[in-house]
């Protein structure tokens, strides 16, 4: 329960309590500084319903439905690079981008930044797989003489930001790394 809901249900029950009192509706209201009306409405609610809380309110409708859900759940599948105005237009629904949004939210997937790796062949992943498998049995005298680094590529163009849509824990699937092809523009590697 949200403290000011909760606070809305002591006050009410402040009012039946003065009223039980013996206070007046007009006395109530200006001890605990209301209208008039509140005091009758929660007076008679409270005579007829014998409860605090408020109703329950509909809100507003939803501008999408199920199957409309689950085309967005889709289409952002099958371009997770898509920015959600593209996933807007791409719809044809008459939904805002932060519709799109929330939609994708509710579904559990999320804008996030994609793994950046280099575009490798077939036969780069086989070669690198081999090697893995080469080295994985290697004691631990030999992972000692190891030194490990890590290196931060900049480059001189650039796209932008990259996000994309998934789901939590798939960061490295496939479909979700951008593969930064080689091209003639100029970077620096810093190692360390």
């Amino acid at each position: 329960m949200l403290r000011g809901e909760k606070n809305r249900i002591e006050l009410k029950g402040r009012i039946n309590g003065l009223h039980d009192a013996g206070k007046t509706p007009s006395e109530i209201a200006h001890e605990l500084g209301l209208k008039k009306d509140t005091v009758y409405l929660w007076l008679r609610r409270w005579n007829e319903e014998r409860k605090l809380e408020d109703h329950k309110r509909t809100g507003r409708r939803r501008v999408t439905d199920a199957n409309q859900d689950r085309m967005l759940k889709n289409a952002a599948g099958a371009s997770p690079f898509s920015t959600s105005v593209a996933l807007t237009q791409e719809s044809g629904l008459p939904i805002s981008a932060r519709t799109v949004r929330r939609r994708l939210h509710e579904q559990g997937i999320h804008h996030r930044t994609p793994a950046v790796k280099e575009k490798f062949t077939e036969r780069h992943r086989e070669i690198r797989l081999q090697f893995a498998r080469d080295h994985v049995a290697y004691d631990m005298d030999f992972l000692r003489r190891v030194v490990f680094s890590d290196e931060k590529t900049f480059s001189s163009t650039t796209h932008g930001r990259l996000h994309c849509w998934r789901e939590n824990n798939t960061r490295y699937d496939r479909r979700h790394i951008y593969e930064n092809a080689k091209s003639g523009h100029v970077t620096c590697n810093v190692w360390g």
